[in-house]
């Protein structure tokens, strides 16, 4: 006789966004043009901010999926791979077939740990509304978009969202949460997201392209277009992060940075990730960033993303 108390599968957090492969190459030090060089060490590396986001959520414990395009070929067996290895779902994937995959040729400096990006993104197309429609949202807690040139659809996959919430009558607690990553400078249409999401993240290279200049004269300039009950949130590398609780409170951590920088390639991907697990286990803004920071101080002082468990229980918050 079978049991009526069947166990509910927990709901996983949604990352929405770009999966790519990164072809990353260790320098001694950043290569002069016209130059030739030999790497001291090159690898793979499934990349891409949502990407990311998934694989820190992994490490941290918490169930959850990519949903993105992809097309076929030897970096898409890759990133399937990759993703089964650490528990991240991905069969929701739109897949199209006849195009690239995604790549980052990415140079690491081993003098200081920074990474500069040559990202390819040839002909795959970006995720339209219609392919988020077909998402069951009740198998969800929190849906995070990474900011995209697809603005209008990303908008019309919130405002899906939201009528869900409003639809199945969902209190505060239980509603599917919404949050939005403001990174990539120049695309001031982003700002149309932040009034519908529950949390708003900001970092530095979208700040100043919109001609802000410190962490707080972004906060300043950005707090009106967050609804109320929401959140506001400003990465700022170095100089950790600033937000504006659901409070209306103002809220800061410093950056936790490491005594040596190994590699910085996925750090603000760390931080996002980190901050939103405090706030899915329903803490504080100040938590959150705290965490993040913290978080993220670790990811700079080791190689990739796949070693941050054991960091993560050396500065576990007790919160």
């Amino acid at each position: 006789m079978e049991s009526d108390n069947v166990l509910e599968e927990p709901k996983k957090i949604l990352c929405v966004g770009l999966v790519c492969v990164d072809l990353i190459q260790i320098v001694e030090s950043f290569p002069k043009e016209d130059s030739d060089q030999r790497c001291l060490e090159q690898r793979w590396q499934r990349g891409g901010n949502a990407s990311n986001n998934c694989t820190v959520f992994s490490q941290l414990g918490l169930p959850c999926e990519f949903f993105g395009t992809v097309s076929k070929g030897v970096f898409a067996d890759y990133v399937e791979n990759d993703f089964q290895e650490l528990n991240i779902s991905c069969d929701n994937c739109i897949v199209h077939e006849g195009r690239d995959f995604p790549l980052s040729s990415v140079i690491i400096n081993k003098v200081n740990g920074s990474r500069t990006i040559i990202h390819s993104n040839r002909n795959l197309p970006e995720l339209t509304a219609d392919d988020f429609y077909k998402l069951d949202l009740s198998k969800y807690s929190w849906i995070h978009f990474e900011g995209r040139r697809n603005t209008a659809a990303i908008a019309d996959m919130m405002r899906r969202v939201i009528h869900y919430n409003e639809e199945e009558r969902l209190d505060n607690q239980l509603k599917v949460k919404l949050s939005v990553e403001l990174e990539k400078a120049n695309r001031t249409q982003l700002l149309d997201l932040i009034p519908l999401c529950d949390v708003a993240f900001v970092g530095k290279d979208y700040a100043t392209s919109q001609a802000y200049t410190t962490m707080s004269d972004t906060v300043r300039h950005l707090k009106p277009n967050i609804s109320e009950g929401c959140e506001l949130v400003v990465a700022w590398g170095d100089r950790g992060a600033m937000g504006v609780s659901k409070e209306g409170k103002i809220v800061q951590s410093i950056a936790y940075t490491p005594s040596e920088i190994v590699d910085t390639l996925g750090a603000g991907d760390t931080f996002v990730a980190g901050t939103i697990s405090i706030l899915v286990k329903g803490h504080s803004l100040q938590d959150g960033i705290t965490f993040g920071c913290k978080l993220a101080g670790a990811k700079v002082a080791i190689e990739g993303l796949k070693n941050l468990k054991c960091m993560f229980e050396k500065i576990r918050l007790t919160v």
